[in-house]
């Protein structure tokens, strides 16, 4: 019989654990529920998952778009929002960037927008995907 495992928490490394960890506290609505000098859990309202934040020093950002001579992204996270638009200016006014490169195209489904966290990590604010069955 196969043990229970669930997911507890991603985790992204970063240079400053504590701004990155009060970044997504911004963004989701969230609370530190865990912190210690090299690494912050966040809570995310509504879910039993964390986004961590843990201390590399040797942290280098993604370049987005990625190239062969640069840091490659490794991965990214979604978030679903209602208002693509409000959402990308509330994440704006917390420190996110907004890189020039956007790759969404009507085609692709539910439109999104690419961000960066203030440590370079990529993430994106999509609409409802459900909206797309409707």
């Amino acid at each position: 019989m196969a043990p229970t495992i669930k997911l507890q928490s991603v985790v992204l490394d970063c240079q400053q654990p504590a701004k990155l960890a009060k970044f997504y506290c911004g963004l989701l609505g969230g609370k530190i529920v865990y912190e210690i000098e090299y690494f912050v859990a966040v809570s995310i309202p509504g879910e039993t998952i964390t986004i961590s934040c843990s201390l590399d020093e040797d942290y280098t950002p993604p370049a987005w778009p990625g190239s062969r001579e640069e840091q490659l992204q490794m991965e990214h996270l979604d978030f679903s929002v209602e208002d693509v638009e409000a959402a990308v200016q509330y994440a704006l006014s917390l420190g996110a960037t907004k890189p020039p490169v956007q790759y969404w195209q009507p085609e692709f489904g539910p439109q999104w927008v690419t961000l960066l966290d203030p440590e370079g990590h990529t993430f994106c604010l999509c609409s409802h995907f459900d909206s797309v069955n409707n």
